[in-house]
């Protein structure tokens, strides 16, 4: 059996792997820049959950050991076997999904900081009173049983005390009784000499010497030995019947002997027996004081008291009387209430950031959390001679809810005029303080040529979102299949830089398509990427590739889809990129069998492929757009929006992400039709109550509007 220091100890070490542990999975989580140094701290994680669970299972052992199955449980005892049985569970529970349900890998972190909260307790309510124990230390003498002196922690000694005789009987035979040295001394072997009695010779020293101290008789000889008595009297006769039979009587020496000796023949052989020598001890004692003479003389004595005003009774205090001691003492109470209150705020006051205005800037109010985004530029990263990567700093005091695979809009302001176009998000959501975007220069675009020539570090902008319905949710994904072609690399970058951060073993597959070996964006990573994640793999095919080239080449086909995917009807499809290469993707992978609910497409408000949508616009002739509350009506010419007819007119609609995912610019149409590209920002309230979004609606006819 374990005594109580190792066992504290024990506890403590328990408590205190359980805290690394949780310290090193935090780690791990915030290394995501590094995954090396993340592997490093799951495996050390890993081996301190083992040890922290073989501790407990020792634990467990020792603590079932303890029980005292015939008795009653002690509520100390309830309360650790309840959190033990609720440990069990958990640990399981939590091992379970670490190595066979890696879907469920989001649980961990909460179970994890649960079972830590329940070890600090459950080790806390016994370790903690024991490491703010104020010690009482007393030397007592021994010298009437011929033993040096002891020198004893009262506390400890005390909790010895109640700890062994309890198991037999009640405190209370303890606490009425006065005996010197030489007689606790004698109990106390007769205790230890009954079976299962469980005091050894270490305890029967630590008990006596405690008792002798604590339980003695005080005063001189006389008054000492009249004490012994009093507590044999109140002790042995009350055992069979009230005291009152006792201190109302008043007879002789002769007649209180005869009284005592019937008394010690009537209990004989009982649990309660009277010992020898104690018959004489409660004779002379009642012999002194429950005589016709002493009581008329404590009659006179309490009348003459009576008589003068003064009472018989006087309150002594007595010095050496062991007050009972609250286990609860005030080091422990500053303790406890020092941790609470340091949770509480924690808890309820949240440490605020203080941002420093630039020198000169003027002074405004936040911005509400559900309000634009001001980002700035922190670098620049070149990809390709036309690319390049773009991180901005997202405000300390917000928080971008991100899938991997959104996108966001933003709105420059250069040349004097303001424009706003959508960017896939390229980084992962995981990374919270910033967030990427990656852009391909295109000759005739000017916001791309601006991102790429112009832009500089420590500019700001603002941002709306993240929007969009193509993101990967590692929740239904297991299996996925990513089909990327030029710039369409980028929300299949932040899926996979999400994958990595997260350590998740989906099943990915890039097929990426592009020109040249310089068109390759994020090669290097990738290839990092390939080496990082076990169950990653890709191919790139080049339409115009160099001589040297030794992979596939051409355009998308069903062939180099067919050869890197055996089963394709099993993987869920990502395709981002050119419209026609996303129309003959999606045409390919119904060939192959694939199912459409399986194949998502990022087509930035646009599901019409390309070549339709030119035919559509050819032939729809111009159309009258009327504005009601603002008084104008105005001309939507060919292939235009609704939204920039509005904008052209000066008639203000609000507008967010212009590809049809926020409901931003959704506006009540009250006569006429508006075909639009997507209703994915519309929900079914609205469409019901013949709403339309302006930045992907085209007038079919004239047609009337409330804004």
């Amino acid at each position: 059996m374990l005594n109580s220091s190792t066992s504290v100890w024990l506890g403590i070490t328990f408590v205190l792997i359980g805290a690394i542990n949780v310290w090193l999975i935090l780690q791990a989580s915030g290394r995501v820049r590094d995954s090396k140094a993340s592997t490093r701290l799951i495996a050390a994680h890993r081996i301190g959950g083992y040890l922290f669970i073989a501790l407990f299972c020792v634990m467990g052992y020792f603590m079932i050991a303890r029980l005292d199955v015939g008795g009653g449980a002690s509520a100390g005892a309830v309360i650790h076997l309840t959190l033990a049985m609720v440990l069990s569970p958990l640990l399981f529970v939590k091992v379970l999904i670490a190595r066979y349900y890696r879907s469920y890998h989001s649980l961990l972190m909460p179970i994890g900081l649960v079972i830590f909260v329940l070890s600090f307790v459950l080790i806390g309510i016994t370790a903690g009173p024991s490491l703010v124990h104020q010690s009482r230390m007393q030397t007592v003498s021994l010298e009437a049983i011929d033993l040096p002196p002891a020198a004893i922690d009262i506390n400890m000694a005390a909790a010895t005390m109640e700890k062994r005789c309890s198991k037999c009987h009640n405190l209370d035979r303890i606490v009425g009784a006065r005996k010197d040295a030489r007689g606790w001394l004698a109990t106390v072997n007769r205790m230890k000499a009954l079976p299962d009695s469980g005091i050894s010779e270490a305890d029967s020293r630590i008990i006596v010497s405690y008792l002798a101290s604590q339980m003695a008789p005080k005063g001189s000889t006389t008054a000492a030995g009249l004490e012994v008595a009093r507590a044999l009297v109140d002790q042995r006769c009350g055992r069979c019947h009230s005291l009152d039979r006792v201190y109302k009587t008043a007879q002789t020496s002769e007649e209180w002997s005869a009284t005592v000796t019937r008394m010690v023949g009537y209990a004989a052989g009982s649990a309660g027996a009277i010992q020898p020598g104690e018959d004489q001890q409660i004779i002379a004692y009642l012999s002194a004081t429950q005589t016709p003479d002493a009581v008329d003389e404590r009659k006179a004595q309490a009348t003459a008291a009576s008589s003068a005003g003064q009472s018989m009774v006087t309150q002594v205090s007595a010095p050496d009387q062991p007050v009972p001691r609250s286990r609860y003492d005030s080091k422990m109470i500053g303790f406890i209430s020092l941790v609470c209150l340091g949770m509480l705020t924690l808890i309820i006051r949240r440490p605020a950031r203080t941002v420093q205005a630039p020198t000169g800037a003027v002074s405004t109010a936040a911005s509400s959390p559900s309000g634009p985004l001001i980002l700035r530029l922190a670098s620049i990263t070149a990809q390709t001679p036309d690319s390049k990567t773009l991180r901005f700093i997202v405000p300390h005091d917000r928080k971008l809810n991100a899938r991997p695979g959104q996108f966001l809009t933003f709105s420059f302001l250069f040349d004097g005029k303001k424009v706003v176009r959508s960017y896939s998000i390229c980084s992962s959501p995981a990374r919270s303080g910033y967030v990427e975007i990656t852009t391909k220069r295109v000759n005739q675009g000017s916001v791309s040529v601006f991102l790429n020539d112009r832009a500089s570090i420590g500019m700001t902008v603002e941002a709306n979102g993240a929007f969009g319905q193509f993101c990967f949710d590692e929740r239904k994904h297991q299996n996925v299949v990513l089909l990327a072609a030029g710039s369409g690399i980028t929300p299949m970058m932040a899926m996979l830089r999400y994958m990595d951060d997260l350590c998740l073993e989906t099943n990915v597959t890039l097929l990426y398509c592009v020109r040249t070996s310089n068109d390759i964006i994020f090669q290097g990573e990738l290839e990092e990427l390939r080496a990082r994640l076990k169950n990653f793999q890709y191919r790139v095919l080049l339409s115009q590739p160099h001589p040297e080239w030794s992979g596939p080449r051409g355009h998308v086909s069903r062939e180099f889809i067919a050869d890197t995917v055996q089963q394709p009807a099993l993987p869920d499809f990502f395709l981002c990129g050119p419209p026609a290469f996303m129309e003959a993707s999606r045409a390919i992978l119904t060939g192959l069998g694939v199912k459409q609910e399986r194949i998502m497409q990022e087509s930035f408000g646009s599901s019409a492929p390309k070549s339709a949508q030119a035919d559509s616009v050819a032939a729809e002739p111009g159309a009258l757009a009327e504005f009601v509350r603002s008084g104008k009506t105005c001309l939507v010419r060919n292939g235009q929006t609704v939204l920039e007819a509005a904008e052209e007119h000066g008639v203000g609609i609000p507008s967010s992400c212009r590809q049809g995912q926020c409901g931003t610019c959704k506006t009540k149409l009250l006569a006429g039709n508006v075909r639009m590209d997507t209703e994915d920002g519309l929900d079914p309230d609205s469409r019901a109550q013949g709403f339309v979004l302006t930045c992907v609606g085209h007038a079919d006819g004239d047609v009337k509007l409330d804004a």
